[in-house]
C-alpha cells in the first residue's frame, strides 16, 4: 500500500507524509483501517483528525496482524431478537413497537433531506432473553438498579450440556468447577422457539440442583428453555432459592450450542430500571 497522510495533533502542531509505504494484512482496507495501523506503527500519542490521501495498492505479499484487539468471532450472540406480536410466555401480552414519531412527521421539525424516527414500545418485562434480579420473586429484593454492575458482566462462564432431559438434576453439575461463574445449561431448547411446542414440557431445573448451584456459590444460572422452573404447577422453587441467595437468573438463552465447555466470559445487562426485576438483555459470551 502506498499514500500520502496528514495527521493533527490535539494539543497543536501535525505531521505530513508522501509515499508513504505500509503493510497491509489483506488486499484492501478502509481509510479508518489505514488511519489505526499508521498511528500504531509510529506510536503516535495525542493524534486528532487523520486524512489518508492519493490512496493506491501495490502486489506485494507481507503479514500483519489487525489493529482490533478483539475479533467479531470471539463473540457469540445468545439472545432472541424482539420483534412486535413476540410471544414469550402464554398469558402474557405480546411487546407493540411501533414509531411515536416517524421518519415522515418528523420532517416539518428538521431542515430539508433530514429525519429521525423516535420509537414507541409497550411490553411486559418478562419478554424474549430476560434476566430476573432478587426483587422479581421478592418484594425487598435487589431490583435492576441495585444489583451491582459486575454481577451483570465478564462473569467466567462454564456451559452443562442437559440434552433430551425434561429434569435437570444434581448429576449434571457433579465434577464440574462451577463456583463464582455464570452457569449456562444447554438444553437445546431453543429451536422450538417461537413455536406453541416450546411451552410445553420444557426442561427444567429440580429443587435438588438448585440448592446445589446455591451451595457450589455461583454467580448466575442460565437456560436456553422456557423456564428455570417446572411451570406445570404452582410452585417455582428454582426461582427461590437461587434469588434468594442473589444469583441471577438469565432464562429464554438461545445458541448455546457455539459455545465451548468453558474459557468465555458471559455477560447480560439490562437497564438501570428502578422498581423492577426482570428485563430483556442482549446475552453474549466473549470467548477468551
Amino acid at each position: 500500500m502506498v499514500f500520502d497522510f496528514e495527521i493533527e495533533f490535539t494539543n497543536g502542531g501535525g505531521i505530513q507524509g508522501q509515499d508513504f509505504r505500509m503493510d497491509i494484512a489483506g488486499e484492501t482496507i478502509s481509510d479508518k483501517e489505514l488511519a489505526d495501523y499508521l498511528v500504531a506503527d509510529l506510536r503516535l500519542l495525542m493524534v486528532g483528525k487523520v486524512n489518508i490521501l492519493n490512496k493506491f495498492y501495490i502486489e506485494e505479499k507481507h503479514k500483519r496482524n489487525s489493529t482490533q484487539q478483539i475479533s467479531p468471532d470471539k463473540f457469540i450472540d445468545l439472545s432472541h431478537v424482539i420483534f412486535d406480536g413476540l410471544i414469550t410466555y402464554k398469558g402474557l401480552p405480546a411487546p407493540i413497537i411501533c414509531d411515536y414519531l416517524s421518519r415522515e412527521k418528523s420532517r416539518a421539525n428538521y431542515e430539508e433531506g433530514t429525519t429521525f424516527q423516535i420509537g414507541k414500545i409497550e411490553m411486559v418485562t418478562n419478554t424474549g432473553t430476560y434476566i430476573d434480579c432478587p426483587f422479581h420473586r421478592f418484594e425487598n429484593g435487589k431490583d435492576l438498579s441495585e444489583v451491582e454492575l459486575e454481577a451483570f458482566a465478564n462473569l467466567d462462564g462454564v456451559t452443562i450440556y442437559a440434552p433430551h432431559t425434561l429434569e435437570i438434576d444434581i448429576s449434571y453439575f457433579k465434577n464440574t468447577e462451577i463456583r463464582n461463574k455464570a452457569v449456562l445449561i444447554r438444553t437445546d431448547w431453543s429451536e422450538h422457539w417461537n413455536t406453541d411446542q416450546y411451552f410445553e414440557n420444557h426442561p427444567f431445573l429440580t429443587l435438588e440442583a438448585a440448592e446445589y448451584l446455591r451451595d457450589c456459590g455461583v454467580k448466575l444460572v442460565g437456560i436456553d428453555s422456557h423456564n428455570i422452573d417446572d411451570t406445570r404447577g404452582n410452585s417455582r422453587p428454582v426461582h427461590t432459592t437461587l434469588l434468594g441467595s442473589e444469583i441471577l437468573i438469565v432464562e429464554h438463552l438461545c445458541n448455546l450450542d457455539k459455545l465451548p465447555v468453558g474459557n468465555y466470559q458471559f455477560s447480560a445487562v439490562p437497564p438501570k430500571f428502578k422498581g423492577a426485576g426482570t428485563f430483556p438483555v442482549r446475552a453474549f459470551a466473549t470467548l477468551l
